[in-house]
């Protein structure tokens, strides 16, 4: 199966695309630059230059690779896990989820490929009793930046499930492991090593961890419709 990998060289994007070259998929790393990082070392996939921001860059590239299977893992994070790196990258790091979202969609249905996989979150849910499930309501109620935070995912489940073709909306939790910031070598585990980290309350809180190999194979082995 022909598969199209937006985002190809972030955290999830290259064990993702050695998952699926593993399974043995035909596959297209779409990247920025010519022999970007990551994209080539470890697999056999195609590295296929364009903007994802570039909306008729993209429709070419989708209308010359012709995907079975586009997965848009587009994101535009910053190196530094801090309030004021994360402030200055959240304008960017939105455009990049949102045009690209719709420049992809676009290009997907005008191509009649078949499934589209889209990188959504499971970082903030409504409260409710047990676990979350994979209907359970995003957080609509919370303070105002999560809030924010969750209507633009709801938004961009909304654009791939109104597309008219075969959504799978991926709802991760925090990644960790190689290439994230939640590892020995990431930021957050220099600042750790700094003593930046504090310790809030008696320490007793719960994030939703995912390690980015569990989350690529789990990626690669989806395969129907819906939600991840």
């Amino acid at each position: 199966m022909k598969v199209l990998i937006a985002g190809a060289t972030g955290a999830i994007g290259k064990p993702l695309l050695r998952c699926l070259d593993d399974a043995g998929h035909e596959l297209f790393a779409l990247v920025r630059s010519s022999k970007a990082a990551g994209t080539r070392e470890a697999t056999r996939a195609h590295e296929v230059v364009t903007d994802a921001l570039d909306v008729a860059s993209v429709l070419e590239v989708v209308q010359h690779t012709k995907p079975d299977v586009i997965v848009n893992e587009l994101t535009s994070l910053p190196k530094h896990y801090t309030p004021d790196e994360m402030k200055a990258a959240a304008a960017r790091d939105k455009e990049v989820r949102v045009k690209g979202n719709a420049n992809l969609l676009a290009a997907a249905r005008a191509t009649n490929c078949r499934r589209y996989v889209l990188q959504s979150s499971g970082f903030w849910y409504a409260p409710g009793p047990g676990l979350a499930d994979e209907i359970a309501s995003f957080a609509f109620d919370a303070s105002p930046g999560i809030a924010a935070g969750c209507r633009n995912y709801a938004d961009l489940e909304a654009a791939a499930q109104e597309s008219g073709l075969e959504a799978v909306l991926l709802r991760y939790g925090f990644f960790y492991g190689p290439g994230t910031w939640y590892s020995r070598d990431g930021d957050v585990g220099d600042q750790v090593r700094r003593r930046e980290v504090p310790l809030i309350g008696k320490g007793q809180g719960i994030w939703k961890w995912v390690h980015i190999d569990d989350a690529a194979a789990a990626s690669c082995a989806h395969r129907g419709p819906g939600r991840l």
